[in-house]
């Protein structure tokens, strides 16, 4: 059996800030702005979209944060966050089919 994470069809790859390929902790401090990244596409030319979500040392959700991408065409997606507390802070990237997008910008062409 492989170890590698299976891999749908919006694949969040190659998520950042990762210490070691995340097998020690990312560090900042509380209040410090940081940026979290992630390369996020799709077969076909629908858009998608994305968002980080952070959540706090108790494991509660915060809200989330949209993503926009860094730069057009790279599939390279990112948003800052800011912890408020201390503790040990996690987070995840959402990642999906955006139908309006992919409507707007077939509308303009």
């Amino acid at each position: 059996m492989s170890a590698t994470p299976a891999i749908g069809r919006i694949p969040v790859r190659d998520v950042r800030p990762a210490v070691e390929h995340g097998r020690r902790p990312a560090k900042a401090v509380v209040g410090e702005t940081f940026q979290v990244s992630a390369t996020v596409f799709r077969e076909g030319h629908d858009a998608v979209a994305a968002n980080v979500v952070l959540c706090d040392p108790e494991g509660r959700p915060g809200p989330w944060t949209p993503m926009c991408e860094l730069a057009p065409g790279t599939d390279r997606w990112g948003a800052d966050v800011t912890p408020d507390a201390m503790g040990h802070w996690t987070y995840h990237v959402e990642a999906w089919g955006d139908p309006v997008t992919t409507w707007r910008h077939t509308a303009q062409i």
